[in-house]
């Protein structure tokens, strides 16, 4: 568990390595969980534990593995409330609010802001805390990698600004807590992403159509 103005826990679990991410603030304890994607038991024991206040659920896109276990929490906590991207391609009935881009929340004395940044999925957001150095990501960026466009809302142009205008604009100290263990490591600072992957190393849209096109055809 990782010790900042937020503390972290990481799950793994779900459909494919998939990654939850419990938050919580240390003054309040109140927390936030994003995507709920891994099954609950040992998160919901982390709660009870340290005595957590469960508040949020923060959802990077609606892909169904992300999501699979929205319903539970919901059930459990319901006066939680689910955050997500303004128009989510699949709705969202349990207590959601959408977001804007650049929109921020509050977790306890914590702030995050809200990226919106489609290509994987036109609903895709990264929750970012500037102060605290770190970014969920979801299908948006992986260490090594960006995520894959094959959706029927994918976009490989949105995907390019997405990691190029927005996240490869971030302060590079920042850490990366992808959505799904995928790389050499569980999470990667975006300094070590760009020196470690040509994808995030591309001059050009069409450099980077290449390297994708390269990882598909050697998947």
């Amino acid at each position: 568990m990782m010790k900042t103005k937020f503390n972290i826990k990481t799950f793994q679990g779900g459909y494919d390595k998939n990654f939850s991410y419990l938050i919580w603030c240390n003054k309040t304890l109140h927390a936030s969980i994003i995507d709920p994607a891994v099954e609950i038991e040992l998160i919901i024991k982390t709660i009870k534990k340290n005595n957590l206040l469960l508040k949020k659920i923060l959802v990077t896109h609606t892909h169904a593995d992300h999501i699979y276990y929205l319903n539970d929490f919901c059930k459990l906590y319901p006066e939680l409330t689910v955050f997500g991207y303004k128009k989510p391609k699949i709705k969202i009935k349990n207590q959601f609010k959408a977001l804007k881009n650049l929109e921020t929340l509050s977790i306890g004395k914590n702030f995050i802001t809200c990226l919106y940044t489609p290509g994987h999925y036109i609903d895709s957001m990264c929750f970012w805390s500037k102060e605290n150095k770190i970014i969920f990501t979801g299908d948006t960026m992986f260490v090594g990698r960006t995520g894959r466009v094959v959706s029927q809302t994918s976009s490989i142009i949105q995907l390019y600004k997405s990691i190029y205008k927005v996240l490869l604009k971030l302060p590079i100290d920042t850490m990366i807590y992808p959505g799904h263990n995928y790389g050499f490591k569980k999470r990667i600072s975006i300094k070590e992403n760009i020196k470690s992957s040509n994808f995030f190393k591309c001059q050009s849209l069409k450099e980077f159509e290449h390297v994708m096109n390269d990882f598909e055809k050697n998947r």
